[in-house]
């Protein structure tokens, strides 16, 4: 008979248990994550804040599990990502600037990750004011998006999934540069 047998079964019930509450929290955060986004973009100010309160509640705890369970980080480090895309969103357009890796409070992947994330939906927020005629917004927007971009660039990625991510930055640009065309364009079709 094995010994220690049983404290070793318990031992790995106890990993099983932490593993399914790591993504279980994750998952969790993801949701509000997007609600965060969604609210943010919809200029609902009240249920954005209360979601990013949510959210910060089930960072700490996620990062709590990270902290007694490193070895589950895999399981966490979208959730992470997640986190910082929707807190960089609602920060940028509550204060019109990006946060700080500090302030967002995850490491420097998930900070990395998140930020080029959130070029996508500042994209689409974007959109959503040119609807309006927010050319302005678009044009901040796009310029937040090309120093980005940039800084991307400056950090020479080695990693294929890293590099792979800035290039989706550049085409978040090139995509609102296009829609900021039509809107000038149109604008000056209007003015004659």
């Amino acid at each position: 008979m094995l010994p220690n047998r049983d404290t070793i079964k318990a031992k790995l019930r106890e990993y099983e248990d932490a593993r399914d509450r790591v993504i279980n929290t994750g998952i969790r955060l993801n949701r509000l994550s997007k609600s965060v986004i969604y609210s943010v973009i919809r200029n609902d100010w009240e249920a954005a804040g209360k979601y990013l309160n949510d959210m910060k509640r089930e960072l700490e705890s996620l990062m709590n599990l990270i902290r007694q369970y490193p070895f589950y980080y895999d399981k966490a480090a979208v959730s992470f990502q997640e986190y910082a895309e929707a807190y960089i969103m609602y920060k940028f357009n509550k204060d019109g600037k990006i946060p700080t890796i500090e302030e967002v409070g995850v490491d420097e992947l998930a900070y990395l990750n998140g930020l080029m994330e959130f070029t996508g939906e500042l994209s689409r927020k974007a959109t959503e004011e040119l609807i309006k005629d927010n050319l302005d917004y678009a044009i901040k927007a796009k310029e937040t998006m090309e120093d980005i971009y940039l800084d991307m660039l400056y950090m020479e990625f080695r990693d294929f999934e890293m590099r792979k991510k800035v290039d989706y930055v550049a085409n978040n640009i090139n995509w609102l540069n296009e829609k900021i065309f039509y809107k000038t364009l149109n604008r000056g079709k209007q003015g004659n």
